[in-house]
């Protein structure tokens, strides 16, 4: 199916350089087949972003890219 998550990447900040604290604390990659399984997942995702107020009290950033090596 082309609308399944094919891989995930959680990354946990220690720092920033050194001697820096990291600029994020975690990022989460999800890797899709294609736009579509990203459009597809991207419209049932409200309920689960709402969410995340009950886990921290830092706003949430979003990138969308394209695997490019």
């Amino acid at each position: 199916m082309d609308n399944e998550i094919q891989s995930t990447l959680i990354i946990k900040g220690i720092a920033g350089g050194p001697d820096a604290p990291p600029a994020q604390h975690a990022i989460a990659t999800m890797v899709f087949a294609d736009m579509n399984g990203l459009q597809t997942a991207s419209s049932t995702a409200a309920p689960k972003l709402a969410d995340i107020v009950n886990f921290t009290n830092v706003q949430p950033q979003m990138l969308i890219g394209e695997v490019i090596g």
